[in-house]
């Protein structure tokens, strides 16, 4: 377990169990990112692929095993807490606050604001006024970079699915992240949009940034990801390569059966 620890990790899980209801979830499993890299993380339906996310950001506890994030264990932290260390994870799903603008779900994942405390809202209010200035610029710069500039001041319920999870996507470089936990970037996209998503996968790493991916589409795994983990009925199938997982035959038979 102690190699699990070595600086070249940025991430390491070492035997991960969740039951619900006696159902075992997740089950032992272990997983690894290093630093730099693009890992993806996949598995047939029902795999436990997204409650391992969960136990990773601690959206749920485990009921056994550790998570160390950049040297340090971080199964013990709150997800926001998680969050501040710059593990930050998006959804199946996107999650975005319809109700608000596109630029306000931008600004409202900036950290550590300076207006955020209340007596340095009124004792240093020419901070404040700077601090939110080079946030909104920061913001819209990275709109800028995704494509979605000029959806800026729409509300973020107006957007459709792929725009949804080009913001959520957007909004995690907002925190300065080290890791993101993408969960499937690629559902329900568009081929175009999924090229795009691609890219800024591709640059952002190149930027410092690692990732560990979840995604059915076995065209984006193989085009991006240095590594790959396989998971099947919660527990550990395979690890390595993409061409070797592609060519893995316990990888095929979980997937295609007999």
């Amino acid at each position: 377990m102690s190699q699990d620890k070595s600086p070249r990790f940025l991430l390491s899980a070492n035997e991960l169990s969740k039951s619900f209801g006696g159902i075992k979830a997740v089950n032992n499993a272990k997983i690894s990112v290093n630093r730099g890299s693009i890992t993806g993380l996949i598995g047939p339906n029902g795999a436990g692929k997204t409650t391992l996310f969960n136990l990773l950001s601690n959206f749920i506890r485990p009921d056994r095993g550790e998570v160390i994030f950049d040297g340090k264990p971080i199964h013990h932290l709150q997800s926001y807490q998680i969050a501040q260390q710059g593990c930050i994870r998006t959804f199946q799903v996107a999650r975005v606050l319809s109700k608000l603008s596109v630029l306000e779900n931008m600004l409202l994942a900036t950290q550590k604001q300076t207006g955020e405390n209340f007596f340095r809202v009124w004792f240093q209010q020419k901070s404040v006024r700077q601090e939110e200035r080079e946030n909104k610029e920061r913001a819209m710069a990275i709109l800028e970079s995704v494509g979605l500039i000029e959806k800026a001041h729409d509300y973020a319920g107006a957007l459709s699915g792929g725009q949804r999870k080009l913001l959520e996507m957007a909004r995690t470089l907002m925190t300065n992240p080290k890791l993101i936990l993408l969960d499937e970037p690629a559902a329900g996209v568009n081929p175009t949009l999924i090229e795009r998503i691609c890219k800024h996968i591709l640059t952002w790493n190149q930027q410092g940034i690692s990732f560990l991916i979840i995604e059915h589409n076995m065209d984006v795994i193989m085009s991006l990801c240095h590594h790959v983990w396989v998971l099947a009925e919660g527990t550990n199938l395979a690890d390595g390569t993409p061409q070797e997982i592609q060519n893995n035959p316990q990888v095929l038979e979980a997937y295609l059966g007999d």
